[in-house]
């Protein structure tokens, strides 16, 4: 598949959702900021040149334009996409389509662009180690699952789909002892954040290397550090103290 997003247009706006793990959006020449890292005036300046602007983790615009610094933000991206050419790259379908509908409402006409969801893993984990994919792993997932709605049922999905594969959506719900309707709104807000996949009626994890966080049954988890023993508990570790020679 081609896993690339398009080149940016002159005059035109394009919102590239990309997939953890596969190529970012690249614009030659643009003027380029992120958003998770720069203040939104200091990432709308354009210098004198610049053919357009490339805006990373785009969907920071969405917190930005609740705010006083943000007022009248979509009426100013939609003036620089007619001007000279706005890119916005984002991760989570659920912004991409958000910022999508605040752009079609400045009469922008976004061009919406996705990494196709056909179960490869990600070429970030082509040629990595078995220990640095899995660390990849945990980061795609419990980042992806920050950014979503709903907790442990989430979970549940996930390790129904990584033991049983594909399935539709009463399947799931049998197993889970829920409505089908529930199973169906707890997926698709695993959709909102590229952690499933459908074909068809069936539901899968986006990619095939995600089944091997719960291969074992166990949430993915980052490595925690021990706490500081007490020292009651430091004591009952060691056992009974005794007396000191007098």
């Amino acid at each position: 598949m081609d896993t690339h997003p398009p080149v940016p247009q002159p005059k035109r706006c394009l919102i590239a959702r990309v997939d953890y793990g596969h190529p970012a959006l690249e614009a030659p020449g643009w003027a380029e900021a992120d958003l998770a890292r720069a203040a939104l005036d200091e990432a709308l300046q354009l210098p004198l040149g610049a053919p357009g602007l490339l805006l990373r983790r785009a969907e920071y615009t969405l917190a930005w334009a609740g705010t006083r610094e943000g007022e009248g933000l979509w009426a100013r991206l939609a003036q620089v996409a007619s001007r000279r050419g706005l890119a916005l790259e984002c991760r989570f379908p659920r912004h991409a389509r958000k910022l999508a509908a605040h752009l079609e409402a400045e009469d922008c006409e976004p061009l919406l662009w996705e990494t196709a969801a056909d179960g490869d893993a990600p070429p970030l984990y082509d040629g990595l180690s078995r220990e640095a994919q899995d660390l990849h792993l945990a980061f795609e997932w419990e980042t992806a699952l920050g950014a979503a709605r709903g907790g442990a049922a989430l979970l549940r999905l996930a390790l129904l789909l990584a033991r049983g594969g594909a399935q539709a959506a009463p399947a799931l719900a049998d197993q889970l002892g829920l409505t089908a309707g529930a199973t169906r709104a707890y997926l698709s807000w695993m959709e909102d954040v590229a952690l499933v996949r459908r074909d068809g009626r069936a539901y899968d994890l986006r990619h095939r290397l995600l089944a091997r966080l719960f291969a074992q049954g166990a949430p993915p988890r980052t490595v925690a550090r021990p706490l500081p023993a007490t020292p009651r508990a430091a004591a009952a570790r060691c056992g009974p103290s005794r007396p000191t020679a007098s």
